[in-house]
């Protein structure tokens, strides 16, 4: 069976929204509270969902199709989730990045240690 350029268009259409809904999953920590195979699974689907949308990019771009308000609508909605999970993320990554330091003693003086390396006052 031939596609056409209009199912082209709806299947990259909702391979989109697919993919920003995983990405919205993830950020709202949806992937923390599954076992490690689901996020595996999840994590791989992600991968074949944008594979599958180069792809599908790719042959919608040498059809003349026409022009979908529908397709334009769910790249900007993936845009948004996408920009939005790069953000969560490096605040995430900020955040264990402080969290590290601090178990490795690498904060900042308090007044009871003496100095960022964690050595309390009186010893030494």
């Amino acid at each position: 069976m031939i596609e056409t350029g209009t199912d082209m268009i709806a299947r990259e259409a909702r391979a989109a929204r697919r993919l920003g809904r995983l990405f919205k999953i993830e950020r709202a920590g949806g992937f923390d509270r599954r076992p490690t195979a689901t996020v595996r699974h999840l994590l791989k689907r992600r991968g074949a969902l944008v594979a599958e949308l180069l792809l599908l990019d790719g042959m919608r771009r040498s059809l003349p199709s026409p022009h979908s308000a529908e397709l334009e609508q769910a790249l900007l909605e993936l845009e948004t989730e996408v920009r939005q999970s790069l953000h969560h993320s490096e605040s995430r990554m900020q955040r264990l990045w402080t969290d590290l330091r601090l178990r490795r003693s690498a904060g900042t003086p308090t007044g009871i240690r003496d100095s960022a390396v964690g050595r309390l006052l009186g010893q030494g």
